[in-house]
């Protein structure tokens, strides 16, 4: 039986990434040749019908795990691999089965597969006979979509007919790339509304559809926004935001204004619905919208109606 020292083992990874591997019998062949996969590397083997040495290799920098496995014995041998991120699974290979001289390559990238809501990770890396374990800390950006896949607002309209209510009901279709599931809750405010929803996310996509009664008339303009955060599942994370006007005539136009705080269950209960203010609305320009609440305009009104009645005594007063 071939054995492999640990020099030729790293020569192989070498090679690994500069050709195409030549193989035979039910070995994968796989083009790497673009795949950065030097960096830290483990290796092992298995002896159970024939021999085979193997390197398992993660890569920083690209976030990608290269698995390499040769059958060195004289019998044919088997080997496979699963790949684990933060306690999900994101990839496994078929059993390989590997003549004698065969060679297997392959790799995975891992984004798809981090917790986006922790700061320290942990990438498994499970053979038959032994587990290879990497750790590495990264803050990651919940709200950018190119990043580490995370729910993310796809897109929103605003039903207007049809619904069973009478009421229109504005439709928020949730997208999430990643194979981590997530459960977020969504804020829809507007002036007359105020609603929170939570949706389960089902694996690799498409993620969630939410639909959320709003307190407007079908003929009005509805101005509000959309946030998407954590919830009592991920406190403290911050999905997405989206902000709109929808005209009666079907237009929209959305924007992304700034997330702003989570609120807590406290200040959820405190705050008061904005009802529809028709001067907001007219100068209605951008995300910065002011809405009055209705405990703000009855102060002022308390306040326009005690100045006219001091105008009113002050006058009967000089008079005398």
């Amino acid at each position: 039986m071939r054995t492999i020292t640990n020099l030729t083992l790293a020569v192989l990874v070498l090679g690994s990434l500069l050709a195409v591997p030549t193989t035979t019998g039910n070995a994968k062949p796989v083009d790497i040749v673009d795949v950065e996969c030097d960096g830290d590397t483990r290796m092992g083997g298995t002896n159970i019908y024939g021999r085979v040495e193997y390197a398992i290799t993660y890569n920083r920098s690209a976030q990608r795990v290269c698995a390499v496995a040769e059958s060195t014995g004289e019998r044919k041998e088997f080997f496979g691999y699963s790949v684990w991120v933060d306690g999900h699974r994101i990839s496994s290979s078929d059993t390989i089965e590997l003549e004698p001289g065969d060679v297997f390559r392959d790799n995975q990238t891992i984004p798809e597969g981090i917790d986006a809501t922790k700061i320290k990770h942990t990438i498994e890396v499970h053979v038959y006979n032994d587990s290879f374990y990497f750790n590495f800390t990264q803050r990651v950006n919940t709200m950018n979509e190119s990043g580490v896949p995370t729910p993310h607002v796809e897109r929103l309209r605003v039903k207007r007919n049809g619904t069973k209510s009478g009421q229109p009901r504005l439709i928020v279709e949730v997208e999430n790339k990643g194979v981590r599931t997530y459960v977020p809750e969504a804020e829809v405010r507007t002036f007359k509304s105020d609603s929170r929803r939570l949706q389960d996310y089902v694996n690799a996509s498409p993620g969630g559809r939410y639909s959320v009664r709003l307190s407007e008339a079908n003929d009005a303009v509805i101005v509000g926004t959309v946030r998407l955060y954590g919830g009592k599942f991920n406190p403290g994370t911050k999905f997405d935001r989206v902000s709109f006007v929808s005209y009666p005539n079907g237009t929209y136009k959305t924007w992304e204004p700034a997330f702003g705080e989570i609120p807590t269950d406290r200040q959820i209960e405190q705050r008061e619905v904005y009802y529809e203010n028709e001067s907001a609305r007219e100068k209605y320009a951008g995300p910065d919208v002011d809405p009055i609440s209705e405990r703000t305009s009855k102060l002022g009104a308390i306040f326009v109606v005690a100045a006219l009645l001091a105008a009113v005594w002050y006058r009967r007063r000089n008079r005398r």
